[in-house]
């Protein structure tokens, strides 16, 4: 990594951490034998900041009332993916989206749309 986005990494860190709140990604683990398979809650705390949408743009694109818009700190133990789960303020939502925001290939954060 490069001492460009070593700094970038460190100050995306330090805003999240300062400015965002706790949430939880889960990812759900199958154990047992195949035929009878178990299914659990692995949950990976992590800090997020919410982001905003207009209100007008929810007609116009694949927004939708209720969505939950934000970024992911990529001090989360592992890689979100659309098949975890997001409970944020209790609340638990579904992955529409989520990807990383890498520009010159290190992941600086993570970008999702989460809904119920």
């Amino acid at each position: 990594m490069s001492a460009f986005y070593d700094r970038l990494n460190a100050t995306a860190q330090r805003l999240i951490s300062t400015y965002g709140k706790a949430a939880t990604v889960v990812r759900l683990v199958k154990t047992g034998p195949a035929h009878a398979p178990v299914i659990t809650d692995d949950p990976y705390p992590c800090q997020i900041v919410e982001a905003g949408y207009k209100l007008s743009l929810i007609s116009e694109t694949l927004i939708q009332v209720g969505d939950k818009m934000g970024l992911i700190s990529t001090t989360i133990a592992i890689v979100p993916d659309t098949k975890d789960k997001i409970v944020i303020d209790g609340a638990r939502y579904n992955f529409a989206e989520v990807m990383p925001l890498n520009p010159g290939g290190t992941v600086l954060l993570y970008e999702f749309l989460a809904r119920v």
